[in-house]
């Protein structure tokens, strides 16, 4: 989110702790399982060379195509 709101000139939002969160039961399904992601074994095994392999090239790429560069 940090980096996000760095790139759109935004403020960062304060963190709220999950049980002061105002969220819907799906909400709180989601966000009570915090799994990670690697994209590691898709690019070793299967040969993938990924046109954003992060977060942040990704959310780079968007400005810059909303930015018309």
């Amino acid at each position: 989110i940090g980096y996000a709101a760095e790139l759109l000139d935004l403020p960062i939002p304060p963190a709220i702790a999950f049980k002061d969160a105002n969220l819907s039961s799906m909400g709180k399904s989601f966000y009570a399982e915090n799994k990670r992601v690697a994209n590691e074994r898709i690019k070793s095994e299967l040969g993938i060379a990924l046109k954003y392999p992060d977060y942040k090239e990704g959310l780079d790429a968007l400005i810059r195509l909303e930015e018309g560069l």
